[in-house]
């Protein structure tokens, strides 16, 4: 099998991070893998690039930052039977690449398979991307929970839908459908998912151990009018609406399933944080308690005190009286 690693980046540094990224996360032989690079950046910058992978390393475009058009570009150059698309500020952890294509071929009614996905703070931020009351998209228990939370680990298991940062898809799936290049920010990923379980009738999967670090955007984020569009969230609502409206039942249970298996971590993490909630009002009563005793023993002490000297106070009297008689 020949590996295609599809990315999209202006920054050296972030580039050159996710490319040292790849000597752990992936082991396929050096001459099964390429990486292909969108450069968008300046010359002086690109100079900069550090491929530390051990993987042949090729800008094959140089063009203006738009996502789903340099993808589609760089899939027309790739020689790899599957694709791995990146974004040029995730960071994965070891083997997980490895992990992402073992489920690509041990499943093989998938079409696609999505990462788990970090902050630095080792917050979750993608484990899946489901669909609201109104099919808005949105990424299950984002910052939620953490990455290693076991709602989130385990098998790998069919989701609605995953993020283009990190995705792997065989060649010929995406050559059929590619990524829709009217979106104007974001969307073209959700699209892709939805069009592989309704054209190709092939499952979308989200890998645990297919994971790593995401920055989040920080390439998009360079760019102007990059910060969310109104006509491609309409896109999208209608998109899923319609996938509904034709959906057979093994696709509404994916949905379904999915659903449900967040609202359980919902309810599961809102127990745990009311339990964590009593335990801290029980230690709060604790120290007032103790800090009332405490108080209490203090102002029986000074009392215990204030009579002392009330008593020798007294005594010294008594003493300068019999002093003053007996003069």
């Amino acid at each position: 099998m020949r590996l295609s690693i599809l990315v999209v980046s202006r920054t050296a540094a972030l580039l050159s991070s996710m490319l040292d990224s790849l000597k752990d996360a992936l082991h396929l032989p050096g001459e099964e893998v390429e990486v292909l690079c969108s450069w968008n950046g300046d010359a002086a910058e690109e100079a900069c690039i550090d491929n530390t992978s051990g993987y042949e390393f090729l800008v094959a475009n140089r063009t203006p930052y738009h996502f789903a058009s340099n993808m589609n570009a760089l899939a027309e150059k790739a020689n790899g039977d599957v694709l791995l698309l990146i974004n040029d500020d995730v960071l994965l952890d070891a083997h997980s690449v490895d992990a992402g294509l073992s489920c690509l071929s041990d499943h093989p009614n998938t079409g696609l398979v999505g990462a788990r996905l970090r902050d630095r703070e080792g917050r979750l931020t993608h484990a899946g991307i489901l669909f609201d009351r109104r099919h808005s998209p949105y990424h299950q228990l984002d910052r939620l929970i953490g990455s290693e939370h076991h709602a989130v680990l385990g098998e790998p298991r069919p989701v609605p839908a995953t993020t283009g940062a990190a995705m792997l898809i065989r060649r010929e799936h995406f050559q059929t459908l590619r990524f829709n290049s009217n979106y104007k920010v974001c969307g073209e990923d959700v699209e892709l998912c939805l069009a592989m379980r309704q054209q190709l009738q092939l499952n979308v999967m989200y890998c645990p151990r297919f994971s790593g670090e995401h920055g989040g955007e920080a390439t998009r984020s360079h760019e102007e009018n990059q910060g969310g569009n109104s006509e491609d969230l309409t896109r999208m609502r209608g998109l899923h609406e319609r996938f509904l409206n034709t959906a057979n039942r093994d696709q509404l249970r994916v949905e379904l399933a999915a659903s449900v298996a967040e609202a359980d971590a919902l309810r599961s993490l809102e127990a745990h944080r009311s339990h964590e909630g009593q335990e801290i009002s029980a230690i709060l009563a604790q120290l007032k308690q103790a800090g009332d005793a405490e108080c209490n023993r203090g102002t029986n002490h000074w009392e215990d005190q204030t009579h002392a000297l009330q008593l020798a106070r007294l005594k010294l009297e008594q003493k300068l009286k019999q002093a003053e008689r007996g003069a």
